[in-house]
């Protein structure tokens, strides 16, 4: 008995698997993007703060950046504009993975109550400052920090409980004679968020 050989596809049946694996392909494409994207790592600028000086007011609030004043015991006062960290999850990242930390900016983690937590430089690529510092202003501890890129990193701990730490270039807060006792405050704590 003879069989009827398997039919030649048509154009249609062509057309239908070839749109079939387009859309399979560009939806492998969508979900990709959408992974990047919640890992921030599309949709965004460069991750480097930009020059305060090169940016307008209205730009810098909009990124959530406030104007901390570091205070020695003996000396003049300096300016530096710290990006805010109020949450958790701001907190965690801090500044990881950013290429630069440019002279007279940094970082400022706030915190709803006093708190003794050690920080690391896990994923952190330049050398940073860190000041600890009570809610009274007055500087706890001051900690050199190198970066770290795989585990164990060491952990950086204050001297006592802190309110808030304020992340700096290397040096920054040696340069501006700022140690344990000196002040570091905000310029404008009505400019604070509300930490959580």
């Amino acid at each position: 008995m003879r069989q009827n050989p398997t039919p030649a596809p048509t154009r249609a049946r062509v057309a239908l698997l070839a749109g079939g694996l387009l859309l399979l392909v560009a939806g492998i494409g969508l979900v990709a993007w959408v992974l990047a994207s919640s890992a921030g790592l599309t949709g965004r600028d460069d991750p480097v703060m930009a020059d305060s000086t090169a940016t307008t007011a209205a730009a810098r609030n909009a990124a959530g950046t406030v104007d901390y004043r570091l205070e020695p015991a003996d000396g003049d006062p300096v300016t530096v504009r710290l990006e805010v960290a109020a949450d958790p999850a701001t907190r965690a990242r801090g500044l990881m993975e950013r290429e630069r930390v440019p002279p007279g900016t940094g970082m400022v983690f706030l915190y709803p109550a006093d708190v003794a937590e050690s920080f690391w430089m896990k994923n952190t690529l330049v050398p940073l400052s860190i000041a600890f510092v009570a809610a009274d202003g007055r500087v706890v501890s001051v900690s050199e920090m190198t970066p770290c890129k795989a585990d164990p990193c060491p952990s950086y701990a204050p001297a006592g409980p802190y309110r808030y730490a304020i992340e700096l270039a290397a040096g920054s807060f040696g340069d501006a004679g700022v140690g344990p006792g000196a002040r570091v405050v905000p310029a404008d704590p009505a400019a604070l968020p509300e930490p959580a």
